[in-house]
């Protein structure tokens, strides 16, 4: 099978999140704050949905996460934490790529569910951000 993905995948380590939260306004100077100050308020906040990324690229992610609808796109924004390495990455754009059907008999996947989304209209900043994340890839 031909790959035909523009950028290459890696496998993320446990610890690293993504989060479908609305937008807050106490997360309006993340910049200023620690990233323990960050968890809490995203943990606090009760986000639509919380998952552990599975594998990463610049184009995108895959997530999973205990299963249940994805939020409407709307005003849902997408962050990215490593909290063990202080990475906070704050409302990136995205689409939501349509999830392919999960085998029944696999063990991981009973009561979750993986979904991908694809980042779109990057600055060169979010780019290096998402870079030093993916520095931390496992294997």
């Amino acid at each position: 099978m031909v790959e035909r993905r523009k950028y290459k995948r890696y496998p993320m380590p446990e610890g690293t999140f993504a989060i479908l939260r609305n937008e807050m306004k106490r997360l309006r100077n993340h910049d200023r704050m620690s990233i323990g100050e960050i968890a809490m308020v995203l943990y606090k906040s009760d986000p639509e949905v919380m998952g552990q990324v599975t594998d990463m690229s610049l184009g995108g992610l895959a997530v999973r996460w205990n299963a249940g609808a994805l939020p409407e796109r709307g005003d849902v924004e997408l962050d990215l934490i490593m909290a063990e390495q202080g990475i906070y990455l704050h409302n990136i754009p995205y689409k939501t790529v349509e999830p392919k059907a999960v085998a029944k008999n696999d063990q991981r996947s009973a009561g979750t569910q993986r979904n991908a989304f694809r980042f779109t209209r990057l600055d060169t900043e979010l780019k290096n951000r998402l870079r030093g994340l993916l520095a931390h890839h496992v294997g």
